[in-house]
């Protein structure tokens, strides 16, 4: 009886050990095509994200081929940043429905109203 045990205890210790080496090797194996198969996604997303990049760059040169001479660096007073002194047209489009133009105002407190929304702005308020 006891030779039945240990053969036993025998071939199920090297089954036992060789089963957890198989399924220790099955998840690493998971794991990398796992690995992979993001790493594949995140390629595919920053290509996505790099052509939504330039194609906004591109709408932005577009934009911005008015025949105008832009000067965004030496802003008039009145003018919010990023505009152009001489056409008023900002350097990036807002995040809002407006293309803005900005034109300044005549007045005692310098500011700036903008041709399409009418949106006023002066850079001590604004509206």
């Amino acid at each position: 009886m006891r030779e039945y045990f240990f053969l036993g205890a025998a071939v199920a210790i090297p089954l036992v050990i060789l089963g957890a080496f198989l399924w220790a090797f099955g998840k690493a194996i998971f794991s990398l095509f796992t690995d992979w198969r993001l790493g594949k996604e995140l390629d595919e997303l920053t290509q996505q994200s790099e052509a939504r990049r330039d194609e906004k760059r591109r709408a932005n040169e577009q934009r911005l081929d008015t025949g105008c001479d832009h000067d965004f660096e030496s802003g008039a007073f009145g003018l919010p940043p990023n505009a152009c002194r001489n056409c008023g047209l900002e350097k990036e489009k807002s995040t809002g429905p407006c293309d803005h133009v900005w034109r300044v105002e005549q007045g005692p407190v310098p500011r700036s109203t903008c041709e399409k929304c009418g949106r006023k702005y002066s850079e001590i308020v604004s509206s």
